[in-house]
């Protein structure tokens, strides 16, 4: 119970003021000193419940990313794994990648392969996904990027085959040209093609 009470005050240091960075993780930490030490539990906790109050596991997974507790990234990867409906992966994703956790390799390309062909048309979980696989850089991680990248055109989508070759900096070599492969728009910080909308 007295750890519940610990877990709810942690989280309402953070709950409705947006994204969780560096600083609101500092200020979780020096409101309640014990979440360094207690976060993984209320993670796991939090990801055991059947009906798991995901919107206050995603604010701690992102004050834990900070505090850079070992056992997090494990924690993370079987959520993300799992499906488990209410979880945003693209965020679970994003944290996996600025953790460069290696365990993540196989469940952000298995939803990466899964979510190919319904994520257009912006492919935002999907870049997110690459742009993860990138960071995290392992031998695995750069073979599926690599396998995304060289793949016939009817295999994979061309913004995808773009991002990915962009991850490993082959986009020249394999002659890609930029605009043609995205389509008009650009991932982050998309630009939507206009032309013709008026």
């Amino acid at each position: 119970m007295a750890d519940d009470a610990l877990m709810v005050r942690a989280d309402g240091v953070v709950a409705g003021r947006g994204y969780v960075g560096r600083e609101r993780a500092a200020e979780v930490a020096a409101a309640v000193p014990e979440s360094s030490t207690r976060i993984l539990d209320w993670l796991r906790n939090l990801s055991g419940d059947g009906d798991g109050d995901w919107r206050r596991f995603e604010r701690l997974a992102g004050v834990a990313v900070h505090l850079h507790p070992d056992g997090l990234a494990p924690i993370l990867t079987s959520v993300l794994a799992s499906g488990a409906r209410g979880v945003t992966a693209e965020d679970l994703v994003d944290m996996l990648g600025e953790l460069r956790a290696p365990e993540a390799v196989e469940a952000i390309s298995s939803l990466v392969q899964g979510r190919k062909d319904s994520d257009g048309p912006m492919y935002a979980l999907c870049v997110k996904g690459i742009q993860s696989l990138g960071e995290i850089g392992t031998p695995e991680a750069n073979r599926f990027l690599k396998g995304i990248a060289t793949s016939e055109p009817s295999a994979w989508p061309a913004p995808l085959r773009w991002h990915a070759a962009e991850e490993l900096g082959i986009e020249d070599e394999l002659g890609f040209d930029e605009d043609e492969m995205l389509g008009g728009y650009r991932q982050p910080g998309v630009t939507w093609r206009t032309e013709g909308l008026g």
